[in-house]
């Protein structure tokens, strides 16, 4: 997985340094678009043009003002860990205002969801029950509620057998093949090597 980061700069000597110094940092899917020769290229040319280099369509449509205006835009696909190197090689060589915050729109980090703040992803639900509304039963809320007396169904187990399971098995056997014993299947007790 990787990240793009694209940043404008003032002339296109200077996104080519920046192009440059992360080809030798190694980053190999770097993309620059410097304005056109000619002044009557659509701006839907160039939002293409930006668009091949793995930006989103919408983005690439502001980028394109600024490519009109005399920007030259450089976008990398920074792997997941290289990101920070990537944005700083690209903020040493000063970049312009490319009419795109860069900024994320949700905080960097959210302790209640490290694996999404890490891989820069929203969290999909922030429900707390999301299966509980789907299936029109509540929410269990104290200890003295369970899914079985919900469902109107007997509990498996009660507090009165605490050295079982809910299966009514004990947690902690002597023997040491139970279900062959269960079901009255033999064991193989020694093992012979064939040869």
């Amino acid at each position: 997985m990787s990240h793009e980061i694209s940043r404008m700069f003032a002339s296109a000597a200077t996104a080519n340094k920046a192009a440059a110094e992360l080809r030798e940092e190694g980053f190999g899917e770097v993309h620059v678009v410097s304005p056109p020769a000619a002044s009557d290229v659509p701006l839907s040319a160039i939002a293409a043009q930006i668009a091949q280099g793995h930006v989103l369509l919408a983005d690439a449509r502001i980028y394109a003002k600024g490519v009109a205006a005399g920007g030259s835009l450089v976008t990398v696909h920074a792997p997941f860990g290289s990101g920070v190197l990537a944005e700083t090689i690209l903020g040493s060589h000063e970049p312009i205002a490319s009419g795109m915050s860069t900024a994320p729109d949700a905080p960097m980090w959210d302790d209640a969801a490290p694996l999404s703040s890490i891989m820069y992803m929203p969290v999909l639900l922030n429900d707390a029950d999301p299966v509980s509304k789907v299936i029109g039963l509540p929410a269990i809320t104290s200890g003295n509620c369970s899914l079985s007396e919900t469902i109107g169904l007997p509990l498996l187990t009660s507090s009165d057998m605490p050295d079982r399971g809910r299966l009514g098995f004990k947690y902690l056997l002597n023997n040491p093949t139970p279900l062959s014993s269960l079901l009255g299947l033999p064991v193989l007790k020694e093992f012979r090597p064939w040869y």
